[in-house]
């Protein structure tokens, strides 16, 4: 349901991505929530996953959130963009400027590439914290980094090899492999949430 509301928004010209941010860090709260929660009761029942829009709080600081960690990602991929633009704009008027700009950006680029893979990773637990814990935005990002940074070997290497199996099955099945292997790859990410917070008295420390 989450995917489809996303996909039909996105279909809507302009009106439709303005709305996106305001329905996408709700629904990743919710599917975070929904899944914690039956981890925990199997009883639990279904409004769980659309907690993001009952509480004002959580729809507003799971809002932030994704606008912050879009905001980071966007900085994150800069350089390619400018390097782009620079190799376009000068390629013609000094094919020697526009090297130069296309391998500083490459090599910006690369750690762009580096940051954004580290720090997605390590948000993965914003949402359940500011659910969870009532953590506003920023502070559930600083302490998801802290989360994963005190477990990273284990928990980077399990989110990102998992993540590539996911989407490696996703893009082989198309839509059913979608279907199939999201729900499996939240479950498995509340599971590590569940691990984690419990092995670590570091966290607790700093809320």
């Amino acid at each position: 349901m989450s995917l489809l509301i996303q996909s039909g928004l996105q279909g809507l010209p302009i009106l439709g991505w303005l709305a996106l941010p305001f329905f996408v860090g709700p629904l990743t709260l919710g599917l975070n929530w929904g899944i914690w929660q039956r981890l925990c009761d199997r009883d639990r029942p279904l409004s769980d996953f659309w907690i993001g829009f009952q509480q004002p709080f959580l729809f507003w600081q799971s809002f932030w959130a994704v606008t912050w960690i879009s905001t980071i990602a966007l900085i994150c991929w800069s350089p390619w963009l400018i390097g782009a633009v620079g190799l376009w704009s000068w390629w013609e008027v000094n094919r020697t400027v526009a090297i130069a700009i296309g391998s500083i950006s490459g090599v910006f680029g690369l750690i762009g590439l580096a940051s954004f893979c580290y720090l997605m990773v390590a948000y993965q637990f914003t949402f359940l914290l500011i659910a969870d814990r009532h953590l506003r935005a920023w502070p559930a990002m600083q302490v998801s980094l802290q989360l994963l940074r005190s477990q990273w070997g284990i928990a980077a290497l399990g989110i990102a090899g998992w993540t590539v199996v996911s989407s490696a099955i996703a893009i082989i099945t198309c839509c059913l492999g979608l279907v199939l292997t999201t729900p499996l790859f939240y479950c498995c990410l509340i599971a590590a949430y569940q691990q984690l917070q419990n092995a670590d008295p570091l966290v607790e420390s700093t809320i």
